[in-house]
């Protein structure tokens, strides 16, 4: 087992990198100041459960080392180095109910970790904060829910839509807000989709379901 003094660590560092990028991105962009400040609000507050849960695996993370690599270049580059330290002590997962509608192939190219929220680091029925990786050539197809979410990935050649729009490029570092209810979808192209991502929900958290 991993040492969870080194956990301890690792974890300090990421929340007060978070902290720093959710900060700057609430002064970048005060539209979504109050929602960016919730979600640090929560971060700021959170607590390491002792014991840690155990950490898990799953095929998707293969694309997470070219994923890190492609972070470097852009201006999330500390939040994704304070991820890497942390992330043998998290836990993997996916939302198993797609596996019917998207097969093996997505459900072994993607997969995403939980900071905060279900199956987490730090449980809490709330909040979802994740970091989410889809391999390349990937498509997450339309789907929706009941939480708030903002998307704020790490860099690359991923397209994003909502709602009616075709999907285009979106800038690292720049927030991708999703009302709730609004249908979204990503598509990996050459590199795989890398992005630090939360949910507020507005009582017990509902997972997604795809709607196209």
């Amino acid at each position: 087992m991993k040492d969870p003094g080194g956990a301890e660590h690792a974890f300090e560092d990421l929340r007060g990198e978070a902290m720093r990028f959710l900060q700057e991105r609430a002064t970048a962009y005060p539209e979504l100041a109050h929602v960016i400040r919730a979600l640090r609000a929560e971060i700021g507050r959170a607590v390491l459960p002792d014991p840690l849960p155990a950490p898990g695996r799953l095929p998707g993370i293969r694309h997470l080392g070219p994923a890190l690599e492609m972070a470097r270049a852009g201006p999330m580059t500390d939040l994704a180095a304070a991820f890497g330290r942390l992330e043998p002590y998290m836990r993997w997962i996916r939302t198993e109910h797609y596996r019917d509608r998207l097969g093996d192939d997505y459900m072994t190219n993607y997969c995403y970790t939980n900071l905060l929220g279900y199956d987490a680091l730090v449980p809490h029925g709330r909040v979802v904060s994740s970091f989410l990786v889809i391999g390349p050539g990937r498509h997450y197809p339309r789907h929706h829910h009941e939480a708030e979410e903002i998307y704020f990935p790490f860099g690359g050649d991923a397209l994003w839509a909502q709602g009616d729009e075709e999907p285009r490029e979106r800038p690292a570092g720049e927030p991708i807000h999703n009302t709730p209810w609004l249908p979204h979808e990503m598509i990996a192209r050459k590199t795989p989709l890398f992005s630090f991502c939360f949910w507020i929900s507005p009582g017990p958290i509902q997972l997604p379901q795809l709607t196209g």
